[in-house]
């Protein structure tokens, strides 16, 4: 039997050390217990006249964004699909955080040790211990860490570089350098830790937006003024592309918990690219349905209309149109 051993997590220097060990395959001689004291966390705080104790329409909008980042992160890697309608009414319960605000100034404390503590239980028996420590320290730190906050601005300063030189403000130190490639290795290691990423950028951009009027906003002691934030948050989201992923694929599994929809995990052959793809009972006939569940089963391939939307190369939705018996002269190939 495999020893037991707590990994105790109290800030990003011992978040980083375990996840350096993770992708070093270090951590493979015993199962992990993630304990998490203080971290992750975010803190927000705005100063100015008339911030006391209480927080803005705009900046509630951001907070609820960290909490669909969350949930989006939860989903893709325990239900594999980016599409956070996956989750159960319990699921969403227990992944809620509070937002804490402070007097003295808006001061906003989110304590993200619950979720953490929650993903790493759902996720420990069906990873090894390296990957358990990537996924859940790596998700901890794109929400969280001081290094993920100061490589995003650095990424907005430098597109706007022509506008403003946050650079004094945003200097990354040789620890946090180190730390910050520590993270792209991790998003490396597990897409969902990459995708992310891009959920928890789009809440940054909002917490930037929301700067108002107060003369500072401070995100985990990282604190840039008024005029900067707002030059930073110009920039526009990705929109989202509309797609036909017809094709060949392969039938990885089906999932029946939604009431009104089923969904199916699916491998393009001719890339092996792999999503989710949902369709409505009453969308395909019974021939159809016989198709997918004669391609699960027999693990042979089968030819899907499917409509999907793509945002940053991510499938984001997926929707199974029609299904077509696969050629066997195809299917050899």
């Amino acid at each position: 039997m495999a020893t037991s051993r707590t990994l105790k997590i109290t800030d990003d220097k011992t978040a980083f050390a375990a996840l350096e060990k993770a992708l070093q395959k270090e951590l493979a001689d015993a199962t992990y217990k993630l304990e998490f004291v203080d971290w992750p966390k975010v803190t927000i705080r705005l100063n100015g006249p008339g911030y006391n104790s209480s927080i803005t329409s705009d900046i509630a909008e951001a907070i609820v964004e960290i909490q669909t980042a969350l949930n989006r992160a939860y989903s893709r890697l325990v239900h594999d699909s980016p599409d956070s309608r996956s989750l159960t009414a319990a699921e969403r319960n227990n992944l809620r955080f509070k937002a804490k605000v402070s007097k003295g100034s808006s001061l906003i404390n989110i304590d993200l040790g619950d979720f953490a503590k929650t993903l790493s239980t759902e996720l420990l028996s069906k990873m090894t211990p390296d990957q358990l420590v990537i996924s859940v320290l790596g998700l901890g730190a794109i929400a969280a860490s001081v290094v993920a906050y100061k490589g995003y601005l650095k990424v907005r300063s430098d597109d706007r570089k022509s506008q403003i030189d946050a650079d004094k403000q945003i200097a990354l130190s040789q620890e946090e350098t180190k730390r910050l490639d520590t993270l792209a290795r991790a998003m490396s290691a597990n897409a969902a830790i990459a995708a992310a990423r891009t959920d928890f950028d789009d809440a940054r951009n909002s917490l930037l937006k929301s700067v108002g009027d107060a003369k500072t906003l401070a995100v985990n002691d990282v604190t840039i003024d008024r005029d900067t934030a707002r030059t930073l948050s110009l920039a526009k989201r990705s929109p989202s592309e509309e797609a036909q992923l017809n094709g060949t694929y392969m039938i990885l599994s089906t999932d029946l918990r939604a009431t009104d929809y089923i969904k199916l995990r699916v491998r393009r052959v001719q890339d092996e690219k792999e999503f989710s793809a949902t369709f409505q009972d009453n969308s395909l006939d019974r021939a159809q349905i016989g198709l997918l569940q004669s391609a699960e089963w027999g693990r042979t391939p089968v030819y899907l209309s499917i409509n999907a939307t793509i945002l940053r190369g991510e499938v984001t939705t997926a929707s199974i149109i029609s299904v077509t018996a696969q050629p066997a002269s195809a299917a050899r190939r």
